[in-house]
């Protein structure tokens, strides 16, 4: 007695599911390692004497854990592939402090700055963007200065990186170069907020 393929469907259709998600594993090739991704300054690590950082806000499409990209005025892209290693209202303070204690500005006692960062990503033309306010103010209500900063930097494309191929979009570039160029940026607002 001959047993039909029907009458045993389990077995077969097991068979071609695990035939099928195996070649389907196969095709996606391997996954590059995520990139985890810190700013820096470029300031010599001099401890601050003295805090002279207030209150850091970050736009809200900003505060992600993976690096936000403009494609457009309207579209961003999230990379998935793109981690911060820290929050990014954390690494700005950082650089900002680092910067500012090199720079050494003499405050007026009590004296903080306040930053608001509004854009800060890289965009399609292969630049880093960053759109920032800030003030000096000696408590709420006692504005000393203020000032709008909007400045672009390149992002470096590395050997062998995505951006580096024919083809590839700004977006496709090296991580390390975006957070190089940002931290650039950084140098240049505390630069700014200092001259003023």
């Amino acid at each position: 007695m001959r047993k039909s393929l029907l009458a045993q469907p389990a077995p077969l259709f097991l068979l071609l599911l695990s035939a099928i998600l195996l070649l389907a594993g196969c095709t996606n090739g391997p996954r590059a390692d995520p990139r985890v991704i810190v700013l820096h300054s470029a300031a010599a690590a001099v401890p601050a004497a003295e805090n002279r950082m207030g209150r850091i806000e970050v736009a809200e499409y900003l505060q992600r854990r993976h690096l936000i990209w403009r494609m457009s005025e309207t579209q961003l892209v999230e990379r998935r592939d793109q981690f911060w290693g820290e929050r990014i209202e954390a690494g700005i303070r950082r650089v900002l402090e680092a910067e500012l204690a090199v720079l050494s500005p003499s405050l007026p006692a009590g004296a903080r700055y306040d930053v608001r960062i509004d854009r800060f990503e890289p965009g399609p033309d292969g630049r880093v963007a960053l759109w920032a306010g800030w003030q000096l103010a000696a408590g709420e209500d006692n504005v000393l200065r203020r000032g709008q900063f909007q400045g672009t930097e390149a992002v470096a494309v590395l050997p062998g990186s995505a951006g580096g191929n024919a083809g590839a979009s700004p977006a496709a570039g090296d991580a390390a170069s975006v957070a190089a160029a940002m931290s650039r940026l950084l140098g240049q607002l505390a630069r700014e907020m200092v001259a003023r």
